[in-house]
Parts: C-alpha cells; structure tokens; sequence
C-alpha cells in the first residue's frame, strides 16, 4: 500500500525553489543517518492523504458511491469562518455607541478564534475520514475483481457459464 504525498500539499511562488527536490534530500539524509545507526535501507511508510480513485473501468460500479466520494474528496477541506458582523442601530448612538461598537467587534474576535480552533480540528478529521474512505473504496475496487475472476474460473472448472450461485 504505497500512498503518495499530494505535489500541491506546499505552495511555493519562488521558481527557483523545488519542493519535491527538497523532500527528496531529506529523505535521502534520513536513510544515510538509518543506515549509519545499522538500521536496513527500506522505503519509509508515508501516511499521506490518499487520493480520489476515480471511477472504475465499464459500467458495473455503485454511481451514486462515487459521485459522492468525489463530492468529499472535493470539499472536505472547505470550512470556512469568516468575520460577519452585522451593523447595530446601538451603535449609532453618540458616545456609548463606539464603546459598544468595540465591544461587539471583541467578542465576535474572540468566537471567531475558537470557531477557527474547531474549524481546524474539523478539518483535519475530515482529511483523514476521506481518505480512510478513499483507501476503503480502493480496497472494495480490488476485491470486486478478484471475485469476478474467481467466478470466471469457477465457471470454467464447471464448463457453462453461469455455474457459479450468486
């Protein structure tokens, strides 16, 4: 099960800078140091995010299924908090009017800080929720060949099709 690192996981603006050529000095710095300390040459496990596998070949697949996995897959990531205070008549008002008008703004601040923590959190929940699905759907794709091709051979083994029971 090899997951690869999204290329788009790091923007940088600067053409001068490559990030995959940067990750792979790390990498290759990390296995000089393993090996210095005797540990074998292997391929590192990486628990990135795993892609949107995308419609299977032919016809036979759940739709459905994956006209919503690729509805999260493209919006898991989307959870916005934004600043949107309404006006207030209160805040016309001549002197307590600005002293209100600050304290409204504070306390909207103060939410939207601790609506941002959540937002964070949410969205680290769902990256690893979509891609536990990702991977589920990938594995599902997998074994529903594998049956088919032992049913093909079952059949064969029987000589006529549609020998093997549902």
């Amino acid at each position: 099960m090899d997951l690869e690192t999204p290329d788009d996981l790091i923007e940088i603006h600067d053409p001068e800078i490559d990030p995959a050529q940067i990750m792979e000095q790390i990498r290759e710095r990390i296995w000089r140091r393993r090996e210095e300390l005797g540990y074998p040459r292997q391929e590192f496990p990486i628990f990135g995010a795993a892609t949107y596998p995308g419609e299977p070949e032919g016809e036979n697949f759940d739709v459905d299924l994956y006209y919503h996995l690729r509805k999260a897959n493209d919006l898991h990531y989307r959870i916005g908090v934004e600043a949107s205070l309404m006006p207030s008549p209160a805040t016309r008002l001549p002197i307590l009017g600005r002293l209100w008008k600050r304290i409204r703004r504070e306390a909207h601040n103060l939410v939207l800080f601790y609506l941002g923590e959540l937002a964070q959190q949410q969205a680290a929940v769902n990256r690893h929720l979509v891609s536990t699905l990702n991977r589920v759907v990938v594995q599902l794709q997998q074994q529903q060949e594998q049956l088919q091709e032992l049913r093909g051979e079952i059949e064969q083994l029987h000589g006529q099709p549609g020998a093997c029971p549902e």
